[in-house]
């Protein structure tokens, strides 16, 4: 048989590797009645392995997943913002080939954006069937429905495919309180939303750059304990008083009387803490 485009094909290098080095080639035809009954021809052989030649030095693309979009921040090597975008998706009432379909497009976009940059990509280390049963203090009800339909390892296995396709390195990374962190520390401070602001945290996390707590929030005794100790008590009172996203990018106001009259009274304070002063 012949393939008639095969010189457009964007695996026409694979088969022309696997030609050349004497590789087997597996080959699959069939018809598809829902396709208007075309046939079709499937090749599966060894591809080489390609080396990784875009990496954390250039900096780093953070991926956020939200509801109804996916948050994508390119970070530089020194820690700053070069790059946003917010990638939006339907994703209910859709087919899973349809779902497959709109996640290889992202994915796509996304090592593009990592090729054209010549940096790594990171993405939150736990999985979506663990992160199903983990409450954090960051997720609504609307993402938990999205986790919920998303098909096991979908996005991250088209992800991992890809970017070892094109040498990008992926790192995955602890996805703890990254979206508490995104809204405090740079939300209002470079005016984005809560998705971007999470991918920057991620992205930087995987710059292995810190994310110290401002200095008004934190306590006398706690000085000497691991920065997420911190953010875990902050979060723990977002998620208690049930403050909304988007009173976040006001957070001095919203966690003013929380930390200063209620919850910290709790731990009897010598004095009282002003946030938006930083007395």
């Amino acid at each position: 048989f012949s393939v008639s485009d095969r010189d457009g094909r964007y695996r026409a290098t694979d088969l022309d590797y696997a030609i050349n080095n004497f590789k087997p080639i597996t080959i699959q035809v069939f018809r598809r009645e829902h396709k208007q009954d075309n046939w079709y021809v499937h090749l599966s052989t060894y591809v080489p392995e390609i080396p990784v030649v875009h990496t954390r030095k250039n900096g780093c693309l953070g991926i956020d997943f939200n509801a109804e979009s996916i948050s994508v921040a390119y970070v530089k090597w020194d820690g700053n913002i070069e790059y946003l975008e917010d990638i939006s998706y339907q994703w209910k009432n859709k087919t899973t080939g349809s779902r497959q379909t709109t996640m290889r497009n992202i994915v796509a976009h996304i090592v593009k954006l990592a090729d054209f940059f010549e940096c790594a990509i990171a993405i939150e280390s736990l999985d979506f069937t663990k992160k199903k049963s983990i409450a954090r203090s960051e997720e609504s009800k609307v993402y938990n429905a999205m986790l919920s339909n998303l098909s096991t390892g979908m996005f991250r296995e088209a992800l991992e495919s890809r970017c070892r396709r094109f040498g990008v390195e992926l790192i995955k990374v602890n996805p703890a309180f990254t979206s508490v962190i995104g809204m405090i520390n740079y939300m209002a401070k470079y005016g984005l939303n809560s998705g971007t602001a999470a991918a920057l945290v991620i992205g930087r996390r995987a710059l292995k750059l810190s994310e110290k707590i401002p200095q008004c929030l934190l306590r006398p005794e706690d000085v000497n304990k691991h920065d997420w100790s911190h953010w875990r008590r902050v979060a723990s009172f977002i998620k208690l008083h049930r403050i909304r996203r988007t009173q976040l990018f006001q957070w001095r106001k919203a966690l003013e009387g929380i930390l200063t009259y209620s919850l910290w009274a709790e731990h009897q304070l010598s004095q009282q803490v002003h946030i938006e002063t930083g007395e």
